[in-house]
């Protein structure tokens, strides 16, 4: 069996162009080491935004093809000519399965327009984002909104990486065959945990609207006064001195909050990023909307404590895994109290092994690779 995924991986820093502007997850690079470790015949085509030409190379094992995009304005068009040019290159490897990851971008579309049996991953969903957030959607909003469900309708074969998400879809889209299928994890996260003490605490993430960091702003505006040698640990971040928007005003409102306790690392490997974690006894998703939350995962591995909101796929894998708390959507006072609490107890091994074990279990690099073949020759049974 061949597989080729469409999704975003990030362009390794020995060949980066300093104008490259890529998300920095690596999901897809996660199912495709897995698959490959399963015995699948596995390749990955990725955007790379900005960039001045196509560009292949192998990461970590896995052949990726990297195709620039030539306009900023391309989800106008329904991102058209990336789609085009994405599709052709599946159809010269030409694959037993497409796999596209979300439709935010031109991975759904070129799927569509590739002709060979395909599946989506849904992740990005605007249709469950845009009223969270509260507000008019802005233009590109809407049209990222029509792209997708100019893909959805069209596409049979979706993954939803949580109930949260396959619920959602399966009211909006009632003719969709979903799979529960969930993401799976970088297995260095699986090494020996780190016993810690002090008063760190994570997030990881952008600082949109939609992550809810304001709300976390205003937590620690309460906890600092119960614990003065509070630290925040942020990955993710833009720079300091440039962010504008909504990340700007968070920055400037946690800088005012935790002066020379907040280290913001910004845009980490993993392996730094893990290493952080080691460091952290708590890592805080306050989002308002999240079909899955890698993030999460991450510092459950690392062995942090959880507390993430309700209303998302966050608190469906809290309530699942364990070693974290669910709290009101918006409730700043309640973020504080759980980090109060959580840093009045000693740091607990045990449980946090405890949570780890369950999400081994769950989805393991074997686990979702296995879930994937029975879904890949379920796809190609039906063609």
């Amino acid at each position: 069996m061949k597989i080729v995924h469409l999704g975003s991986v990030p362009v390794p820093d020995d060949i980066r162009s300093k104008q490259v502007k890529q998300h920095p997850g690596r999901w897809v690079l996660n199912h495709a080491l897995a698959q490959k470790a399963a015995g699948i015949d596995v390749s990955i085509i990725s955007q790379a935004h900005k960039a001045t030409c196509d560009f292949d190379c192998e990461i970590e094992g896995i052949p990726v093809h990297f195709l620039r995009s030539f306009h900023p304005y391309r989800q106008f068009t329904f991102y058209a000519l990336d789609a085009w040019r994405m599709a052709r290159l599946v159809r010269i490897l030409a694959p037993t399965v497409v796999h596209a990851h979300g439709t935010e971008a031109a991975y759904g579309h070129a799927a569509i327009r590739s002709g060979l049996p395909f599946c989506i991953t849904a992740q990005g969903l605007f249709f469950q984002i845009l009223p969270a957030l509260g507000r008019a959607p802005t233009w590109n909003e809407r049209f990222l909104r029509w792209g997708e469900d100019m893909v959805l309708r069209k596409t049979r074969f979706v993954v939803a990486k949580s109930e949260y998400v396959k619920e959602a879809l399966a009211r909006q889209y009632p003719h969709l065959d979903l799979t529960l299928i969930p993401n799976t994890y970088e297995p260095r996260l699986d090494g020996p945990l780190v016993p810690r003490s002090g008063h760190a605490v994570a997030y990881v993430g952008t600082m949109d609207e939609r992550k809810g960091v304001k709300y976390l702003v205003d937590a620690l505006r309460n906890v600092i006064r119960v614990i003065p040698d509070l630290q925040l640990h942020v990955m993710g971040n833009p720079s300091e001195n440039n962010a504008q928007g909504a990340a700007g005003r968070c920055l400037r409102d946690l800088r005012l909050v935790l002066g020379d306790s907040l280290f913001l690392h910004g845009r980490v490997s993993s392996r730094e990023l893990f290493s952080i974690l080691d460091h952290c006894r708590v890592i805080v998703a306050p989002s308002l909307e999240e079909m899955f939350g890698n993030q999460l995962i991450e510092g459950l591995m690392r062995g942090c404590h959880g507390v993430v909101a309700e209303g998302t796929a966050l608190a469906e894998n809290a309530r699942r895994f364990g070693n974290a708390t669910v709290v009101p959507q918006r409730d700043a006072a309640a973020i504080a109290r759980v980090l109060i609490s959580v840093f009045a107890e000693s740091y607990n091994m045990s449980v946090a092994e405890e949570a780890r074990s369950r999400i081994r279990s769950y989805m393991s690099p074997s686990v979702v690779a296995a879930a994937h073949f029975r879904f890949y020759e379920r796809i190609f049974r039906h063609v």
